[in-house]
């Protein structure tokens, strides 16, 4: 009852090392998300949930219109630096007329032209006309977000500016590689801070008598009974999708059409309008995180109907991802300690797609999972603990064919081992043919009568070594010590050409190895070892329990090489007529008179084998004499 419960501590032990090495990776990975050491591939990564709902069919958000001034636009009324600020005007009384409920520039008039006067007696005549500035910026990145200084306000030339009835920031700041993500929902300039433009324009649609309510507060924004979720530097998270399952678009109409007339005006009302360059010439787009190209008037309008709507996306909080960076370092850890390559495999790749699943299911209710880390620890746990059991287990293996070394040769100690990976050790036998050497010390009792027990032990081992070596080294398994006797097997477990030749050359070199070891140590008891060698069918396999195994052969064949070393004198090999009739041409012999062994109804006609043609130990064509003088 000891040996089972110390192999089940240690397979506990192996399973909370493999266990903490698995944590010990979501650990890592957990620091690396804290600090956002892989901030660009993180920021890739959560595109994957905007470009899920891309799959669908867009759906138009139904309280905004973008009059674009597009490159039909520029055909029909020459390239926009050349335009007079009387086509805004034209078409700022368009929209007012149609029943805009607010009208939205995307366009800078930060510098006078013709017809200020014109185009600021529009506005002021509108009523709801919102325009923007710009803050010329330099960037200097403190953090994985970036730290903007602002040096100059690119502000609207005063009379637009006090004909309108709001003014917001038209700012929106890239990511590192180059997406528009987020915008700043209000800029400080050193002076009160500006809300941006979208804000402006929904504060202006609701009739708010003022943009900025609240402080910022926990990174959120009270505004209009909505809770804005800001980032760490105030920053709002767009959404480009509708209720975050599909993807958004907006009625379109063209700049020149308004301007001429040729657009139904109920399309305009209590609509927020918002205008805008789309033309591809004047170079106002940008990436998005669905993958695709948008304006920046898009992108505005994308904004104002993230805020109108309410339809906002929150990050989860960093407690939680770490929790789940873990939780999936240690479900992934155990699944490739308990299963098998390609079972384990498959249940990480289901953890992996039902974490993404979870993931797109949050973020149609607007909170946005990290994409990036807890893959990645699913991954990395998985190579990590895989690496971990390759070590141990040839560690163990090496342990085990140390031991096994002692007994079995190499081959036969990589296929147990392989068998007991595969889980393919278990009871049960097969027939197959075999060789069986038996080796037994005569007149062992008379020995034991005369030598301490200490010296006789020892004695024993120095000659059984030399047996076993000789059998080591002619690929054959040791298959039971007895004392003062031994039984070798060829050919099973594994295959083995020419085994019966082996067997008996194991044989002939065991008995000159001891008449060698003999010389060499004269003050070293003698001992005599009578050998008997057969070859027949037997049943090879696991003997005893679930629990007990032990690799035996069973049969006639065995019973009949057990005889024949009780009756071998010492110093000679006896061989069966079968392991005769394999061996002769390289093994020289003599016949023996019919042999009565005990168990044997008929008697049984041996061989003595006398000298080996060709032993591939020794130096070539060299004869080895096997009877002792």
């Amino acid at each position: 009852m000891h040996k089972p419960r110390v192999r089940w501590l240690s397979k506990r032990g192996r399973y909370s090392r493999g266990i903490l090495v698995a944590l010990a990776i979501g650990a890592a990975l957990g620091l690396m998300s804290h600090f956002n050491l892989l901030y660009g591939a993180q920021l890739k990564s959560g595109d994957l949930l905007f470009g899920s709902a891309y799959l669908q069919s867009p759906r138009q958000a139904g309280e905004i219109v973008i009059v674009a001034i597009d490159d039909r636009s520029l055909g029909q009324l020459g390239h926009y630096s050349s335009w007079s600020r009387s086509y805004h005007a034209e078409v700022a009384d368009v929209l007012s007329s149609a029943g805009a409920r607010v009208i939205a520039f995307d366009v800078l008039f930060s510098e006078p032209a013709s017809d200020d006067e014109v185009f600021a007696a529009s506005i002021r005549n509108a009523g709801n006309v919102v325009i923007p500035l710009a803050y010329a910026s330099t960037t200097n990145k403190l953090t994985a977000t970036g730290t903007i200084v602002f040096q100059d306000i690119l502000n609207p030339i005063r009379i637009l500016q006090e004909s309108a009835v709001a003014v917001g920031h038209a700012n929106i700041i890239p990511d590192e590689d180059g997406v528009m993500r987020r915008l700043p929902i209000t800029i400080s300039g050193g002076t009160d801070p500006t809300p941006a433009l979208s804000l402006t324009v929904v504060a202006s649609y609701l009739r708010r008598p003022q943009v900025i309510e609240s402080a910022i507060e926990d990174d959120v924004l009270t505004f209009a009974g909505r809770s804005i979720p800001l980032d760490s530097s105030g920053n709002m998270l767009i959404n480009y999708t509708c209720d975050s399952v599909a993807p958004m678009s907006f009625k379109t109409v063209s700049y020149a059409d308004v301007l001429t007339g040729n657009v139904e005006p109920d399309i305009f009302q209590d609509k927020i309008v918002m205008i805008g360059a789309t033309a591809v010439g004047l170079g106002d787009t940008f990436w998005t995180p669905a993958g695709r190209i948008m304006s920046g008037v898009e992108i505005h309008a994308t904004a104002v109907d993230t805020i109108l709507t309410a339809n906002f996306l929150k990050p989860v909080p960093a407690t939680a991802t770490a929790a789940s960076i873990m939780v999936l370092a240690f479900l992934c850890g155990l699944m490739v300690l308990r299963f098998r390559t390609v079972w384990s495999t498959l249940g990480c790749v289901l953890l992996g797609i039902g974490y993404y699943l979870f993931a797109f299911t949050l973020f149609d209710k607007g909170a946005v999972m990290n994409t990036l880390y807890p893959p990645l620890t699913i991954l990395g746990t998985f190579v990590g603990v895989n690496l971990y059991n390759i070590v141990v287990e040839r560690r163990e293996k090496t342990e085990m064919a140390k031991t096994f070394g002692r007994y079995i040769s190499a081959p036969v100690v990589d296929n147990v081992l392989t068998a007991l990976r595969e889980g393919e050790l278990k009871l049960g036998g097969e027939e197959r043919e075999i060789t069986v050497l038996f080796a037994d010390v005569r007149g062992f009792t008379g020995i034991t009568e005369r030598t301490p027990v200490v010296e006789l032990v020892k004695t024993l081992n120095r000659y059984l070594s030399v047996i076993i070596e000789a059998t080591l080294k002619h690929d054959g398994m040791v298959n039971k010590l007895g004392g003062d006797s031994i039984m070798a097997v060829w050919n099973a477990p594994i295959e083995l050409k020419d085994h019966a030749i082996l067997a008996v050359r194991t044989a002939i070199c065991a008995l000159r190895d001891i008449r060698e070891l003999q010389e060499r140590e004269p003050e070293l008891p003698k001992m005599d070892f009578g050998i008997g060698i057969n070859t027949g069918k037997v049943v090879a396999g696991n003997m005893g329990s679930v629990n007990r195994l032990e690799y035996s052969v069973i049969g006639d064949a065995v019973n009949t090489a057990a005889r024949l070393t009780d009756i071998a004198p010492g110093g000679e090999i006896w061989i069966g007529s079968n392991s005769h009739d394999l061996v002769k041409g390289s093994i020289a012999t003599e016949s023996l008179p019919p042999l009565a062994l005990r168990g044997k109804r008929e008697p049984v006609h041996a061989y003595r084998v006398v000298d080996c043609y060709d032993l591939r130990d020794d130096s070539q064509n060299s004869r080895i004499l096997v009877a002792a003088g």
